[in-house]
């Protein structure tokens, strides 16, 4: 059996479940347990196209998963196909053999009970070498916790819980559980549900048919990066969903991160839980990890957000800008977005994600977790930049942000889009400093540029702009070095992508390389040459393909650094340019 992944969202995944050339299953999906005479995988599902099934050696076929045999027996069958590892269920009767072809967490039962044991033993598979294999579920995949399952990492769920709720007279949905006797009218339109029969076999069809709708829904989600969206409005159904999510956030985070995306789609940040999202933390600690403002800016303007993205498409922010260019001053006002859940924006960082690519709810008050966000990261900002002078131009961000700052003039007086605030802007901004004391606006574009690549590619992505000068206008500007253009700003990309000159210069400090073997990419590059992989790598990152310091090639990262050094199979780079020869 072969396992290859082929889409990506953070931890989970869409696969390729390979038994034979004609004998293919799409993952994430249901195993249905196979018992002759009493439980077998749904005929309409089998007829819409294959489905995998689990059963015992004997009863065994083609594609279909084997549970270990029991020591009951003299002489048990042992297959050595894919098959499940024998303590997939904590059997102490289960066969000893070699180590099965699927990952799986030790004691299910006690982990459903204890969140925080579930979440370390999910960290320790996934952190290891078992990240590559597909992980399996047995009796926790309720249509209501599949989104989450998945999002964790788990790519196959047997059909135990869903033959136990029959069993019991549970109707189950993507929202929860319900008792299938006291519904009046049955609220799906599934064949079982449409017959206008009630019996165990109906809601047995129904709950097959139930969890198999809301994995395509899951998979619709992982293709368009947008599953965490998903996970966050069905966690509210289950108390052990919500609390097992937040300790993933809380105690999983580097592990999340990893496989995040840094170049993710358009989302809803709706909830408490959308401010630990892996991506959302990442880009707050990114900035105080590698953030540095614009050399030659002086003033420090906070101002909020707005609906639009990007911020300066806004009419709200168009205003500002206006009082900012009326004061003379423009080129040392460095403009700091303050917003929820990101904490701060600085403005030449609005195209990055998920900068202009998140909507909230906007009410006019910030929560105690929002409030505390937003006073940690003002005082580092100002504690750590310096400037000169600190401006205030805020709304309802405006007590918890001013409750921080000392030397300070504030502007808006809470209303930062009045015509009276905007004046005071543009005569506090006037009066700062003698527009001689300010740089040009070319030199300060290259210098937004610089604080742009140093955040995208840390502190060797400074270089790409030494000595260098910038071509063409915002939001798509080229970067040019000796005549030679070493990558370019998109719009609607909203990341340096690099060219070959680009990557080595990148590679001559090591950052962000693909190691391959002796040879010239044609075409993309796979697992299979890749040797190794900086550790800072992330999927979406512009990378260089390098061989022992010689730059072949620059693409887009398709898997994680973590994966990239243990996969034997897949796409780890897409290729954008190759060295000529």
């Amino acid at each position: 059996m072969q396992f290859e992944i082929t889409q990506r969202d953070g931890l989970a995944r869409i696969g390729r479940l390979k038994y034979a050339e004609n004998l293919i299953f799409q993952t994430p999906s249901i195993v249905y347990v196979n018992v002759p005479g009493r439980y077998s995988a749904p005929t309409q599902a089998a007829e819409r196209t294959a489905r995998l099934r689990v059963s015992s050696q004997k009863d065994a076929g083609p594609g279909v998963l084997t549970v270990s045999g029991s020591s009951y027996f003299e002489k048990p069958e042992i297959r050595m196909g894919s098959s499940l590892d024998p303590r997939f269920r904590g059997s102490p009767y289960a066969v000893e053999k070699g180590e099965g072809d699927f990952g799986f967490l030790d004691d299910l039962s006690s982990l459903l009970l204890d969140s925080t044991m579930f979440v370390k033993a999910l960290g320790e598979m996934k952190g290891g070498s078992g990240l590559m294999k597909p992980l399996y579920s047995s009796v926790m995949g309720l249509p209501h916790r599949l989104a989450f399952l998945v999002y964790c990492g788990f790519d196959l769920f047997d059909s135990i819980p869903l033959v136990m709720a029959a069993e019991n007279g549970t109707y189950l949905t993507s929202t929860g559980a319900l008792d299938y006797q006291s519904i009046k009218d049955l609220p799906c339109s599934c064949p079982a549900c449409a017959s206008g029969r009630r019996g165990k076999n109906e809601l047995l069809e129904h709950n097959y048919n139930e969890a198999e709708n809301e994995l395509r829904l899951v998979s619709h989600a992982i293709s368009q990066g947008k599953l965490r969206e998903l996970v966050e409005s069905r966690v509210r159904s289950d108390p052990w969903l919500v609390q097992n999510l937040r300790l993933m956030d809380l105690e999983q985070y580097a592990l999340q991160e990893a496989h995040a995306s840094v170049r993710g789609s358009p989302f809803h940040a709706g909830s408490k839980e959308s401010l630990s999202r892996p991506d959302i933390v990442r880009w707050r600690m990114r900035l105080q990890e590698r953030y540095m403002r614009p050399a030659g800016t002086r003033i420090l303007l906070l101002i909020p957000c707005s609906a639009r993205k990007p911020y300066s498409l806004s009419q709200s922010h168009r205003r500002f800008r206006d009082a900012i260019d009326l004061s003379g001053r423009g080129s040392i006002v460095h403009e700091v977005i303050v917003t929820s859940p990101l904490g701060l924006v600085p403005r030449e960082l609005e195209l990055f994600y998920p900068a202009k690519d998140y909507d909230i709810p906007v009410t006019g008050h910030w929560d105690g977790d929002e409030k505390k966000m937003a006073e940690d990261l003002v005082s580092w900002l100002v504690a750590s930049q310096r400037y000169d002078l600190v401006i205030s131009h805020l709304g309802d961000e405006r007590e918890p942000v001013n409750s921080v700052l000392k030397d300070f003039v504030d502007t808006s007086l809470g209303h930062p889009g009045s015509r009276e605030s905007l004046e005071r802007l543009e005569k506090t901004i006037q009066g700062f400093v003698p527009p001689e004391e300010g740089k040009g606006r070319r030199s300060r574009q290259l210098e937004d540029m610089r604080s742009l690549c140093r955040f995208q590619f840390g502190k060797a992505g400074e270089t790409l702009c030494d000595d260098a000068t910038l071509e063409g206008r915002w939001p798509n500007m080229k970067i040019i070095s000796r005549k030679r253009q070493l990558g370019m700003l998109t719009g609607d990309r909203g990341m340096i992508s690099l060219t070959i000159d680009g990557a080595a210069v990148l590679a001559e400090h090591g950052a962000y390389c693909v190691e391959i073997e002796d040879f010239l990419p044609k075409g993309n590059l796979f697992a299979v040459g890749v040797e190794s992989a900086g550790k800072e790598i992330r999927v979406g990152d512009d990378v260089a393909v390098v061989h022992k310091g010689d730059v072949r090639a620059v693409g887009v990262a398709m898997m994680s650094a973590v994966e990239m050094n243990i996969a034997e199979r897949g796409e780890a780079v897409h290729i954008r340019h190759v060295k000529r020869v």
